[in-house]
């Protein structure tokens, strides 16, 4: 990019000693101390890299903006305020704590120590990225205000972009039978709403823009004036008239779509039906292409898409990729990019992924595994769930700061779900007619551009109301309720543009965990902490009540099923004798003069008959069989002294001490 970061380059140009640790490997190895902050497989790769090989490394700083610091967004009402509060305070941080890093990288650049490419320094979270020399890796490890490196490693585009080319080809349709089982036609015909001034920015391998079906629908920057070569709105980037491309190169103005996947997911998102198949959503939208690396893609790319994004006024950005976990992705930056998107008030929508059901708790790639992100499951246009679509749970319970979502139970995923089996939409070569794909990369713009329906009908919404709007109005598929295979269900955009207020709108049952009910709007409903049902009424509406939960054998507490991680003892119940510790009356262990242990487990009812239990007398265990509500053991002889005795199955922290002879 032509602007700040050339400045960056020019303003720290002089060079200072530099040391010799960046210029080769200590020859005893790396020290314990600097590998624990190469990540990602980074370690290896230094280790076993040449000399002067460059290697692209993101550069994660210490100091990063936390919830906390973000939170007075919230209070905010103003959506552009809100937006520009939290920039300042992520170029805040960035500012004040980046200088060190990008002088030690300049004065590396003059000595081959670093790529002479642009280096790349972020505040959606602090992160800096460039291609550095092994040694220059460990020299920057060795920096107290670094706290990791990560190898923002090069994938093809085939493993992050979630797709297949259906075997199924373009037929010509009015309607392409997605956009219609998502009920936007009515939206349209009905409601007079068509996604007018809504900027949907789509993270992609580009668009063909010239596309008779996109070409009306292109984002164009309001401050930019074309081919003047000229940053005229001081942004940094020159000329970025319809959007930006982040490059393996830098950066360039050069948006075009060489791979096809950026065109057809734009197509769903806005497609017009201009060559004949109505393909989009959100036929007036306005596309803002940022577009990734094209031919192989590193994560630095991607977030660098979201900063563009939200400093240019984007209302939502879909993106239609992730990294499955097998390649070990930086989630930790993953989720503090999202997140602080979010907080902004941008919408943030992301593919769950094409890897199936076959491995929870890794099934949902990254950063659609970031529990807050609105993540999308595929399904056919008959409601049927796609057989690649990714299935929850999910977990951070690994990951700093955050440690939450612990498996099992894990924490939902999908959110909700969209047509993305052989779905028709825009082709890129040559840019005109339509190509069938397949993916939760297709289902995923079908939901921003219902996305874009609900911001014309309420444009003031952020991103936490949208995703409770999509959920409370979705289809519910599968199991009842919320699950893993197609989160809430299906998005119905009619009646999520209802419910946003796209017509009169009408109160409905809104449950609260109490299990008591009040007949309210949609937004007052989430916004008091409640569960909200379209088109029902609390007087012949069964809101769901609490009962006992075994959280443990020997904990319970009063919540609804959907909240029980554990064993749910069904509505309406209390925890009294609920629990399997519950159910103990009497344990008991005493030494005979042989050194014979009797232990004796009494239960105040027969309902443990025919279950085992386990005892355990120093480090030995002992299962035994329930009879009649007891069970004994007899077993020995054990030495002298003292000995403890517990019971560990169930687990109710029953433990005495017997003393043989």
């Amino acid at each position: 990019m032509r602007g700040l970061r050339q400045v960056l380059g020019a303003g720290l140009a002089a060079s200072v000693g530099f040391s010799a640790f960046a210029a080769a490997l200590p020859k005893d190895g790396i020290p314990a101390n600097l590998s624990n902050k190469l990540r990602a497989d980074l370690l290896s790769v230094v280790a076993n890299a040449e000399p002067g090989e460059l290697i692209p490394v993101s550069i994660v700083m210490k100091d990063r903006a936390t919830p906390e610091d973000l939170a007075f967004s919230g209070l905010i009402a103003d959506k552009n305020a809100r937006r520009r509060a939290v920039m300042d305070v992520l170029k805040g941080v960035a500012r004040r704590s980046q200088a060190g890093v990008l002088s030690t990288l300049i004065e590396g650049q003059g000595r081959g120590e670093v790529g002479r490419e642009y280096i790349h320094a972020l505040w959606i979270t602090n992160v800096i990225g460039a291609r550095v020399t092994p040694g220059m890796a460990l020299k920057l490890a060795a920096r107290e205000d670094v706290d990791y490196l990560n190898w923002d490693r090069a994938l093809p585009l085939e493993d992050v972009l979630p797709y297949e080319v259906s075997e199924n080809q373009a037929q010509p349709l009015a309607v392409e039978c997605g956009v219609d089982r998502m009920s936007a036609p009515r939206v349209w015909n009905e409601l007079g709403i068509t996604g007018r001034n809504a900027v949907i920015a789509v993270i992609d391998t580009g668009c063909c823009i010239d596309h008779p079906d996109l070409r009306n629908q292109i984002w164009t920057n309001p401050g930019e004036i074309a081919n003047n070569d000229i940053d005229d709105d001081g942004n940094g980037y020159v000329d970025d008239v319809h959007g930006w491309s982040f490059d393996g190169n830098g950066s360039s103005e050069n948006i075009s779509d060489n791979f096809g996947h950026g065109t057809h997911v734009s197509g769903t998102v806005g497609g017009d039906g201009a060559n004949g198949t109505q393909t989009g959503m959100a036929p007036d939208v306005q596309i803002m292409t940022t577009k990734f690396w094209n031919s192989f893609s590193g994560e630095l790319s991607v977030w660098l898409c979201h900063q563009y994004a939200l400093e240019n006024g984007a209302h939502a950005t879909t993106a239609s990729l992730g990294w499955p976990h097998s390649v070990n992705p930086d989630r930790r930056t993953w989720r503090e990019v999202v997140e602080n998107s979010i907080q902004s008030g941008v919408i943030v929508i992301y593919a769950a992924g094409n890897e199936g059901c076959g491995n929870p708790p890794d099934n949902v790639r990254t950063p659609g595994d970031v529990p807050d992100v609105i993540t999308v499951g595929a399904t056919d246009c008959n409601d049927r769930i796609a057989s690649f679509s990714s299935c929850g749970p999910v977990t951070w319970e690994n990951i700093d700061p955050w440690r939450d979502c612990p498996h099992p139970p894990g924490c939902i995923k999908p959110t909700i779900s969209a047509p993305g089996v052989d779905t028709t939409s825009c082709r890129h070569s040559p840019c005109n007619g339509y190509t069938n794909l397949s993916g939760t990369s297709m289902a995923t713009p079908h939901v921003a551009g219902a996305v874009a329906l609900i911001l014309e009908a309420a444009p003031g919404l952020a991103h936490f109301e949208i995703k409770a709007i999509l959920e409370q109005t979705a289809v519910d598929l599968g199991s009842p309720g919320n699950d893993n295979t197609f989160g809430y269900g299906r998005v119905d955009a009619y009646e999520a543009v209802v419910a946003a207020g796209g017509s009169e709108p009408q109160p409905g049952a809104c449950c609260f965990d109490d299990g008591s009910c009040a007949d309210l709007l949609l937004l007052e409903c989430v916004n008091a902490g409640g569960n909200w049902n379209f088109g029902t009424e609390c007087g012949t509406h069964s809101c769901p009540q609490p009962g006992a939960c075994c959280v443990d054998d020997a904990r319970c507490e009063i919540v609804l099923e959907r909240d029980c991680n554990g064993s749910f003892a069904g509505e309406g119940t209390t925890c009294r004798g609920q629990c399997p510790c519950d159910k103990v009356k009497k344990f008991r262990a005493v030494c005979k003069d042989n050194r014979d242990i009797k232990v004796v487990v009494k239960f105040r009812d027969n309902s443990f008959d025919g279950q085992t239990i386990t005892v355990m007398i120093d480090a030995q265990s002992f299962n035994l069989g329930v009879l009649d509500g007891k069970a004994k053991l007899f077993a020995g002889p054990f030495s002298g002294g003292n000995h403890t005795v517990a019971l560990t199955r169930p687990a109710c922290g029953l433990t005495t001490t017997v003393t043989c002879p």
